[in-house]
């Protein structure tokens, strides 16, 4: 399967994860300023270690040095965030969208970025030794 389809699933697995860990971070966390945006912050800070293990295994395939792969991770999908969080505000803010739009608005401006970007930092695929 090609490497950019693989992508997407994983990063759907990801993603599904990554709302329901926002979701319950909502409704079980007392958030007093911008609850949902404060929310989808945690919530992605949590998952992307969750991201990197399954890029890793269904995607790029796992790097020699589980720490340097999963600092990559982190590194990329931090560039993402700190973009997307002005974005999450400013549709739930100026837009009126609701939790869930604004997760999903988020995530699809920042999902085409975030391939390009771990493609480069996790060095794409991995050569298999046999």
């Amino acid at each position: 399967m090609p490497e950019p389809i693989r992508f997407v699933l994983s990063g759907g697995v990801g993603s599904f994860l990554f709302y329901l860990l926002n979701e319950s971070i909502l409704a079980l966390v007392h958030i007093p300023w911008e609850p949902v945006t404060v929310a989808f912050f945690l919530s992605y800070c949590i998952s992307i270690g969750v991201q990197y293990f399954l890029h890793a295994y269904l995607v790029f395939g796992p790097d020699e040095n589980l720490v340097k792969g999963l600092l990559s991770c982190y590194g990329g999908y931090s560039l993402a965030l700190f973009a997307s969080t002005p974005i999450n505000y400013s549709l739930v803010n100026h837009l009126h969208a609701s939790a869930f739009q604004a997760w999903l608005g988020t995530l699809l401006i920042t999902g085409v970025a975030n391939y390009f970007l771990l493609t480069f930092l996790l060095g794409g695929p991995k050569e298999k030794n046999v």
